[in-house]
C-alpha cells in the first residue's frame, strides 16, 4: 500500500544533493526527481530501474531516496500518479466541454479531441499500455484510478445517448476495446510505423488522421436521427467563422 503522508508534503520539497553543501547549492525539487523517475520507469521499465542508478543521477544520495520516497514501488505510484492525475483532468475538462448539438456527437467530438491529446503525450500513454500487459499491482492502480473511472463517465454518455435512440446498442467492452486498440496505435504503431510515421509528423496531420478515424468509428455507432441533428453544431461553426 502507498503511504499516503507521502501526499502532505510539497511537490517542490528539496532534496539535498550529495557531497558537502554550499551556499550556491541548490537542491533538486522533489517534483524534479518525480519527472526524472517517471522517464526512467517509460524508459528501463519498473524491473530495469534502480534506485541507487536514478539517486546518482539525481544528485541525492540513494538513502535520502528512499527515506523521502519510500520504496521503488512507492515511487513509482507517486511519479506516475504526478503525470496521469494532470492528463486525467485534461480529459475530463474535455468531455465536459466540447460543443456538440446532442449526447452522441459530444461522445464523437470528445473522441477527436482526446485522441490528438493522445498522440501528443505518447510516451505516457505507451508507458500506460505497457505496464496494463503485467497482473500488477501497478498496472491495478492505472485501472482503478484512471483507466475505470474515465471510462465509466463515457459509459454514462453512450447510455443517455442510446435511451435518446442515437446511438447503436452495442457493447460497452466492444466500444472501449475499439477506442483502446486506436489509441494503442497511434503511440505504438509497431509494424506499421513506417506508413503511418507521416500520419503523426504534425499536430495537423495527426488532426487529419484522427478525423479518419473518428468518422469511420462513429458512422457505425450512431443512428440517423443523431446524424440529423448535426447540422445545428455546423451552423454555428459556421457563424463563429
Amino acid at each position: 500500500m502507498r503511504d499516503c503522508s507521502l501526499d502532505t508534503l510539497s511537490a517542490c520539497t528539496p532534496l539535498r544533493k550529495r557531497g558537502r553543501p554550499s551556499r550556491d547549492d541548490s537542491a533538486m525539487p522533489r517534483e524534479a526527481i518525480l519527472h526524472k523517475a517517471f522517464e526512467a520507469f517509460a524508459r528501463q521499465g519498473y524491473e530495469g530501474v534502480s534506485l541507487r542508478q536514478l539517486a546518482r543521477e539525481c544528485g541525492v544520495s540513494d538513502s535520502l531516496l528512499t527515506h523521502h520516497f519510500g520504496s521503488k514501488q512507492e515511487l513509482w505510484l507517486e511519479a506516475a500518479d504526478s503525470v496521469f492525475q494532470p492528463l486525467y483532468q485534461r480529459l475530463i475538462q474535455t468531455l465536459d466541454s466540447v460543443e456538440a448539438p446532442n449526447v452522441a456527437w459530444q461522445l464523437r467530438n470528445n473522441l477527436k479531441a482526446s485522441l490528438c491529446m493522445m498522440a501528443q503525450e505518447a510516451e505516457t500513454i505507451a508507458f500506460m499500455f505497457r505496464e496494463g500487459e503485467n497482473d500488477t499491482e501497478r498496472a491495478d492502480h492505472l485501472r482503478q484510478h484512471y483507466l475505470i473511472p474515465y471510462t465509466n463517465r463515457i459509459h454514462a454518455l453512450v447510455d443517455q445517448a442510446r435511451e435518446q435512440g442515437l446511438m447503436r446498442k452495442l457493447s460497452h467492452e466492444a466500444c472501449t476495446s475499439m477506442v483502446l486498440g486506436i489509441m494503442r496505435m497511434l503511440v505504438v504503431p509497431g509494424l506499421y510505423r513506417p506508413a503511418l510515421a507521416p500520419r503523426l509528423a504534425t499536430a495537423a496531420t495527426i488532426s487529419a488522421y484522427v478525423d479518419e478515424i473518428t468518422t469511420i468509428f462513429y458512422d457505425g455507432l450512431m443512428l440517423p436521427t443523431a446524424s440529423a441533428s448535426s447540422s445545428t453544431l455546423s451552423g454555428k461553426t459556421g457563424s463563429q467563422a
